[in-house]
């Protein structure tokens, strides 16, 4: 991985690391995750010509503690500014889950650094949960056990194609998430009210590509593919729905070069990207 740079904000400093010549992608990690979960898709597309910018969310990674707030707003605003810094836009937003979410804020918000988005782990809206994902989701959130929880459960998130590396990442996340006011950071994630995506949804006009795993466990009530189809169907622009089988929760880490394949097909036949050759 590249070396870490930091973009100073108003409240804090955000961690990532730029690599590659070429049209702009950012890419953002999920929930208690950090940016490192892009290793292997990231140098794919580096390979095939873009430049690729990770980054760690506020509060996680290398980014700072203590951020005042942590809702889905505030992330994407976070990934707007790096996408300015830079000034290498427009931007490609990459988003999973809880970045996914911010990703779509991002786009709704300001539709010329946004030229389109790539979007798994479609968790978009609240859904009634029955009392096991409920309970869980309630556990998780708690002071204390909640960070013990999530790295016990974590491994469950992932379909049947796990990296080489998988240990060494669990060790990684386990102790990012152990350093102090880190896992405040995801409790802040988990609390009601910090969403803003479903609202912003109609007001996404840029193209959208949808990469889900079919066997995410993330969803007690739908089912994946159902999700990412609604989540489609709910945004102005075009949007393409793609299932990643045998994939969890992770589809960019699990089954990297098949989501670069899938990347690249939708970038070739999509002429509304204002990208090199797709203008």
């Amino acid at each position: 991985m590249a070396a870490t740079q930091f973009l100073d904000r108003p409240d804090g400093r955000l961690a990532y690391d730029l690599q590659g010549q070429g049209p702009l992608v950012v890419c953002a990690p999920g929930l208690a995750d950090m940016r490192s979960t892009y290793r292997e898709l990231a140098a794919l597309l580096v390979g095939a010509g873009f430049t690729v910018a990770t980054m760690d969310l506020r509060g996680l990674g290398e980014s700072s503690t203590a951020w005042p707030s942590y809702t889905e707003l505030d992330v994407a605003t976070d990934m707007l500014a790096l996408v300015q810094a830079l000034d290498a836009g427009p931007a490609i937003l990459v988003g999973c889950d809880y970045s996914a979410c911010a990703a779509v804020v991002a786009a709704a918000n300001d539709q010329d650094l946004v030229t389109a988005l790539v979007l798994s782990g479609q968790r978009m809206r609240e859904h009634p949960a029955n009392f096991i994902a409920a309970a869980g989701r309630w556990l998780i959130s708690r002071r204390g056990i909640g960070r013990f929880l999530w790295n016990k459960s974590w491994p469950a998130l992932w379909g049947r194609q796990k990296p080489a590396d998988f240990q060494a990442r669990r060790k990684a996340m386990a102790a990012n998430l152990a350093e102090p006011g880190r896992y405040e950071a995801v409790r802040a994630m988990l609390r009601p009210g910090t969403q803003n995506c479903e609202l912003a949804m109609p007001y996404v006009t840029c193209p959208a590509l949808l990469v889900c795993g079919d066997a995410d466990p993330a969803f007690s009530n739908v089912s994946p593919e159902a999700e990412a189809r609604y989540v489609a169907d709910r945004l102005a622009g075009p949007a393409v729905v793609h299932m990643v089988r045998g994939a969890g929760y992770y589809p960019h880490a699990e089954q990297p070069d098949h989501v670069a394949s899938i990347f690249h097909d939708w970038l070739a036949t999509n002429h509304q990207l204002k990208l090199l050759g797709n203008d």
